[in-house]
């Protein structure tokens, strides 16, 4: 499993404001390249957190529904289980963790 850092939300807006100051103010292409990257990973990071565990589940549920029932199926007995009060949300995280990282591999070939 992934290791994992907690890292308050205002640290990394300060880090993507000093992203945003060396973009505008750097004249170097391959520096305002570096700050670009730094700052669609923070944002990335951000949307991503932003979502409660529920609407991550939520979405990857509405994402997989077609092309992969099974992990949709897994899913939604998460999201049943976690929602019910019947699972930790810590629990139901690394359950979604590893059903994510496996889902490449559950691909059923017909």
């Amino acid at each position: 499993m992934e290791d994992k850092i907690l890292i308050s939300k205002d640290i990394l807006k300060k880090i993507q404001s000093r992203a945003i100051t060396i973009k505008l103010v750097s004249t170097d292409r391959q520096i305002t390249k570096e700050a670009e990257e730094i700052l669609e990973i923070i944002n990335v990071q951000l949307k991503e957190n932003s979502l409660s565990l529920l609407e991550r589940i939520d979405k990857k549920m509405k994402e997989t529904k077609l092309s992969d029932p099974e992990l949709n199926a897994n899913l939604y007995i998460l999201y049943r289980n976690l929602s019910g009060g019947k699972i930790s949300e810590q629990d139901a995280d690394a359950l979604f963790e590893l059903y994510i990282k496996s889902e490449p591999f559950n691909k059923t070939i017909y």
